[in-house]
């Protein structure tokens, strides 16, 4: 099967349950970094089988913030724990880094698929903690005010928030604000990759194959339009 972001949503879910429990058996001590770890390791596990399309994959989550500071930490990993213990270090002193952690997170929905894989009691700790974490980072990213689900989270001073389906704007308003039919998110066509995109990828499967060299054969240019697009 095709290493797609939809059997990678899938891998992830899969591998979430009990997730709290891993972390504090591994000696865990940030959730920001163990949900990042979790939610990478489908993307190490099918590079460390071979599967270059991984990468293909990643580039398309990553679109618009790089991706070779993730690409190039990948094979470096043994399991999840060792890479939860990496990317703390890590991202306390690498800015570009948790760019790139918040834009694959964003994309796979992993916050709230890890919110949501918590006993309902364990997830007002899962918000306190993350939230006192990115604090502590000087990090407020995207994602943390994005909800699936019927909940609500408010941030910073004079912060509101709405339930589901709903929209609350503190202050003022200036130019246009635009909802989706039924509070749904917009997604535009991807039905093929533009030339940033198609160029930021390869720079990623060039990274890679770098890191794979010396496991097995270089990654030509072909063979990059074959993972894009599935044809030489």
């Amino acid at each position: 099967m095709a290493f797609t972001v939809e059997t990678w949503k899938t891998a992830l879910t899969e591998r979430l349950g009990q997730w709290r429990q891993c972390m504090q058996q591994g000696g865990g001590t940030s959730v920001y970094a163990f949900v990042s770890a979790m939610t990478l390791w489908p993307v190490a596990a099918a590079l460390h089988g071979g599967d270059l399309g991984a990468v293909a994959a990643l580039g398309g989550a990553l679109a618009g913030v790089g991706g070779n500071l993730i690409a190039n930490r990948l094979q470096g990993w043994k399991d999840e724990t060792d890479a939860a213990r990496q990317l703390t270090a890590a991202v306390a002193t690498e800015p570009a880094l948790r760019e790139e952690l918040d834009a694959m997170l964003e994309k796979l929905d992993a916050v709230a698929r890890a919110r949501d894989a918590l006993p309902e009691a364990e997830r007002q700790w899962f918000r306190e903690t993350l939230s006192t974490e990115l604090a502590r980072l000087g990090h407020a990213p995207r994602y943390t005010a994005q909800l699936t689900g019927s909940g609500a989270i408010a941030q910073g001073p004079g912060a509101v928030a709405a339930g589901q389906g709903g929209i609350a704007i503190g202050g003022s308003v200036q130019g246009n604000v635009s909802l989706g039919s039924g509070g749904e998110k917009e997604t535009r066509a991807q039905d093929e990759l533009s030339e940033a995109e198609h160029s930021r990828i390869l720079r990623v499967l060039e990274a890679v194959a770098q890191l794979s060299s010396a496991t097995g054969p270089a990654v030509s240019n072909r063979d990059h339009d074959l993972y894009l697009y599935g044809k030489d």
